[in-house]
């Protein structure tokens, strides 16, 4: 069978050809990929920047790699490891004149050394890949079969711009891993919300005060919280915040929006026009864009100000009983229902040197790897340091349906340190909501 090959290129990947699942039938595609590792895809780390933003070089890139001399002076400072969607980053790619090519968008390798986009093998097969139940749920939420939640991780220098999403919620895993030598006292904040005492009339000011000086103060008037490493926290839609200056592992639904409400960061200044450049049409009208009492009178003011915020937000780690055992701790990181429902859960998993377990959860799963090595299935896994654009690293892995039906994966350390692997799981992917009693 001939595969084609598509012209364009992954930024970060030169060397690998891109297999055009729109033209070529990927079924058997797809079943070489799952007979090579027992069911374990293996996914590429995808790179992106933000043109507001400096990396905090804490994604373990080596030093050369941060600024691809095609992205403008732009930096990288993100991972994104599990997303079947178009993202917006702002990021021009120079050799085009466009946005880097499928930017940010999971892609498989092939036993072939090819790589091939998720969503062109969940397309070939759903029900091996994702499985009927979180078929069902994809279509709920968008009337197609995608993948629902988006895995990343974004590592910035400075606070990312104070901003809400009209209809995105995220969970955050600020942990050790991405963070080493981050002493347990230490003052990495993420503003939240506004003061209860923060007024309409406070708030339009505040708006009005875009560009009409040396910085519009919103995050004045909002609380900042000490982030706790190895926890999980849960951020709903509608909200202010002002993510702190950590490494952070993210969890999304399968879409990517925004509104900035700051018009100067320690990355520079932002145009009014720019602070709604990622609002979707459905979510908040292009013709409001700048209308700043239309904003006001939009803006959920008592999820802004609720003060309890972060108690009910907050997620503590918990044993997750059903996944431990003998030389196999694990735990939950985020947990319990987001905005009334199972959103989404985070699974950490340690490993002792030798240990192996069965891994067979009631949904697929995508993990990454935060320390050691060993194998999940036949994919082998090693934690990495260094790494250097265009090669290939083996850390990333989505558990498919076909894998569970064959009854889970074997996990086993291999190694001389902990093998610790994350796994990241989507909307309803469990019959009982972990964490709630």
């Amino acid at each position: 069978m001939s595969t084609s090959i598509l012209p364009d290129q992954l930024h970060e990947y030169p060397q690998q050809d891109v297999i055009d699942g729109s033209s070529v039938g990927p079924g058997s595609i797809l079943e070489d990929c799952l007979n090579q590792n027992d069911g374990v895809l293996q996914l590429l780390h995808r790179y992106a920047g933000r043109t507001f933003c400096t990396p905090g070089k804490r994604i373990r890139l080596d030093a050369k790699s941060y600024y691809p001399d095609y992205m403008g002076g732009t930096g990288l400072d993100e991972i994104w490891m599990c997303c079947t969607v178009p993202i917006v980053t702002g990021v021009i790619d120079t050799r085009t004149g466009k946005a880097p090519f499928r930017e940010g968008e999971a892609h498989v390798l092939t036993p072939d050394g090819q790589v091939i986009s998720l969503q062109d093998l969940i397309t070939a097969d759903p029900k091996a890949v994702m499985g009927e139940k979180i078929m069902a749920v994809s279509e709920s939420l968008f009337g197609e079969i995608t993948w629902p939640i988006v895995s990343k991780k974004f590592d910035n220098l400075n606070p990312i711009p104070h901003h809400l999403h009209w209809a995105k919620w995220e969970v955050y895993d600020i942990n050790s891993f991405d963070n080493p030598g981050v002493d347990p006292s230490h003052y990495h904040t993420t503003a939240m919300g506004l003061y209860p005492f923060v007024t309409k009339d406070d708030f339009l000011a505040c708006m009005k005060r875009w560009g009409q000086g040396e910085y519009n103060g919103v995050r004045h008037l909002s609380p900042h919280t000490m982030m706790q490493l190895d926890n999980g926290f849960v951020m709903p839609n509608g909200v202010l915040h002002s993510p702190t200056d950590l490494c952070t592992h993210e969890l999304h639904v399968t879409m990517d929006e925004h509104f900035l409400a700051e018009d100067r960061t320690l990355d520079g200044r932002i145009g009014a026009a720019d602070a709604f450049y990622a609002c979707r049409e459905e979510d908040y009208p292009k013709a409001k864009h700048e209308d700043w009492e239309f904003l006001v009178e939009t803006f959920d003011f008592e999820a802004n100000q609720d003060p309890d915020f972060v108690k009910k937000n907050a997620r503590p780690a918990i044993t997750a009983e059903e996944f431990a055992g003998d030389g196999v701790d694990a735990q939950w990181i985020v947990y319990g229902d987001v905005l009334g429902d199972q959103k989404c859960s985070i699974l950490r998993l340690t490993l002792a040197p030798g240990a192996k377990t069965n891994f067979c959860p009631e949904s697929p799963a995508l993990f990454h790897t935060n320390g050691g090595n060993g194998r999940v299935g036949k994919l082998e896994v090693r934690y990495h340091q260094d790494m250097k654009l265009g090669e290939l690293y083996p850390e990333i892995g989505f558990i498919t349906q076909a894998a569970l039906d064959r009854g889970g994966v074997e996990i086993e350390n291999l190694g001389s340190e902990p093998l610790v692997l994350t796994f990241d799981f989507p909307q309803n992917a469990h019959s009982k909501t972990p964490g709630v009693s």
